[in-house]
């Protein structure tokens, strides 16, 4: 992977934390159809699945406007 988790957290950031939750870090690993995007939240009470979705929408409209990952990958 040639694009620094550093840019990704930066991209993502501002959005978890308006939401409520706490960016803990990004995470991309693999390669082509392998390629997998993790972005770990936090919140005092704990997560739960439904903040996960939640996080999961927000993250994945700012991937669809800023494109910053080329090819196939899972967002977890």
């Amino acid at each position: 992977m040639t694009f620094r988790t550093s840019a990704l957290q930066e991209l993502f950031e501002p959005s978890v934390t308006a939401l409520g939750y706490d960016f803990v870090a990004v995470e991309l690993t693999g390669d082509g159809s392998q390629t997998i995007l993790r972005i770990y939240i936090d919140l005092p009470g704990g997560i739960t699945v439904d903040d996960c979705q939640r996080v999961s929408r927000q993250v994945s409209a700012v991937l669809d406007v800023e494109d910053p990952i080329s090819g196939e990958y899972t967002l977890e």
